[in-house]
């Protein structure tokens, strides 16, 4: 298995390549800012088995389009895809779910799994670290809800019968529970 890992400039984002790296999963990380040839971003996305969206710290209209066309390059392909944070907000935005600013939450918080997920296998709640001041205010029909807090209703969904996720939180700071999701959602095929 070989992961694109897609670099918003998340400040997590060496949390997101040690965790990679102790998962001994194969991947190459591109900063979101070399992937400005978007009319290839289909040949980019055929190398790898599965996808990861990092979180980001700034709004930008480039990396947006960037994110939105890898999202939609893997519903094309059908590749696995995980949006953490920024990512799971973009996947959720590209298609038809809406967005609403929320008072900033940087604190571990707790997690209500109101669906059994692959990703999560064996979990009715957990913990996960989370920053952020945005959070998914609607679902589109396309997707599942999977998991909800007091903090954000929409904490972790999917898109109805395809393997793309998103989560409000950061798995790659939130321990045992984070690591196994990383390593469940590497593992779906």
């Amino acid at each position: 298995m070989k992961t694109l890992l897609i670099n918003n400039f998340s400040p997590f984002i060496g949390n997101i390549v040690e965790l990679l790296n102790e998962l001994e999963n194969s991947f190459e990380c591109y900063d979101c800012n070399q992937i400005h040839a978007l009319d290839t971003h289909l040949d980019l996305l055929q190398r790898f088995d599965n996808v990861i969206l990092s979180g980001r710290q700034q709004n930008s209209s480039l990396i947006n389009k960037i994110n939105s066309r890898i999202v939609k390059g893997c519903l094309v392909l059908d590749k696995p895809l995980l949006g953490i944070c920024y990512g799971g907000q973009i996947l959720g935005l590209t298609l038809g779910c809406t967005l609403r600013k929320i008072q900033k939450i940087k604190d571990t918080i707790d997690i209500d799994l109101i669906e059994p997920t692959p990703i999560l296998d064996g979990y009715k709640s957990v913990k996960m670290y989370e920053s952020h001041n945005f959070c998914i205010s609607t679902l589109s029909d396309d997707f599942r809800l999977l998991g909800t807090s007091s903090h954000c209703d929409n904490e972790l969904f999917c898109l109805n019968k395809k393997p793309l996720f998103g989560t409000q939180f950061h798995p790659e700071k939130s321990g045992k529970p984070g690591r196994d999701l990383m390593e469940n959602f590497l593992n779906i095929h």
